[in-house]
């Protein structure tokens, strides 16, 4: 049975670590350590977690550029991601609207 990805949420998560300057250094002075949390959903029931590490407002970015490409992610099934990993890194990276965004390789 196909396992389809139905439903992708994204929150941004924040702790105030600036408060007392924990993880602070001399170029990071008041960090507010974070994460964009993701959780997929599946119509069986099974979920997926995964969350990309920040700081502060960049997390704002992150979770737009997930909201962004979520379209890409939801309807597929986890097993055609799986079978065909490169394809769907492609087709995350090679979007038309958002390939722009990626980092560059020389």
């Amino acid at each position: 049975m196909l396992q389809n990805i139905i439903n992708l949420t994204v929150k941004d998560v924040r702790f105030p670590t600036s408060l007392e300057q924990h993880g602070s250094d001399a170029m990071h002075t008041d960090p507010d350590y974070s994460a964009a949390y993701v959780v997929l959903d599946t119509d069986d029931g099974l979920k997926g977690f995964g969350l990309a590490f920040t700081l502060g407002k960049g997390t704002e970015i992150v979770v737009c550029a997930v909201q962004a490409l979520a379209g890409l992610v939801v309807g597929k099934s986890l097993q055609d991601i799986v079978r065909n990993f490169r394809g769907f890194y492609r087709l995350l990276t090679s979007d038309g609207q958002m390939r722009w965004v990626r980092w560059e390789r020389s």
